[in-house]
């Protein structure tokens, strides 16, 4: 599948105190501008008792517009909310039930990208990667991606994931300018 060099991170529609009053104006206005990748995240709430909202909201702005074939929403799991705090769970049966609930919010058979959201210290990457192919050969995603990783991690993803891994997403910005 091909997408735009320009996608729409959707990140700031959920977790920011001053969230758009109608985020699916500002999803269908990526749209109308030709956007084809839209980058969501399970965990991408305000706090634990919101979790899923960003991926709900995202499949509601989805079914109004109409038309989102050639789209590609990429989401994430691995990540935990405690309260409004941040934490990890890359077990493969967090993965799998965090990939299950993914399917059920943004109300498709199959995720398009499913990406593992960060490296989980408490469990070993290679378990991760596995995970991750699992859930690509029970048909669960389409294709998976990685976030976050260093050099040997992309390399050990690859081993295990072969063809199915097909993106890697590491924070970089003006803000943030390490990649890994």
């Amino acid at each position: 599948m091909t997408v735009g060099a320009i996608g729409l991170g959707a990140m700031p529609l959920s977790t920011k105190e001053d969230r758009p009053a109608d985020p699916a104006a500002t999803i269908h206005a990526a749209l109308d501008a030709g956007v084809t990748l839209i980058d969501t995240a399970d965990a991408y709430s305000w706090d634990e008792s919101e979790f899923g909202h960003n991926e709900s909201l995202v499949a509601a702005a989805l079914r109004s517009y109409g038309g989102t074939s050639d789209v590609l929403v990429a989401t994430k799991g691995g990540h935990t909310r405690e309260g409004a705090e941040w934490g990890l769970n890359g077990t493969p049966e967090y993965l799998r039930r965090a990939c299950e609930a993914s399917l059920r919010r943004l109300e498709v058979d199959a995720i398009g990208l499913y990406q593992f959201h960060r490296p989980d210290p408490a469990t070993p990457w290679e378990e991760s990667m596995r995970a991750l192919r699992s859930l690509f050969d029970d048909g669960l995603v389409r294709m998976v991606g990685i976030s976050n990783a260093t050099i040997a991690q992309i390399d050990a993803a690859r081993e295990i994931c072969g063809d199915a891994l097909v993106s890697v997403q590491n924070q970089f910005s003006p803000a943030w300018r390490s990649s890994a």
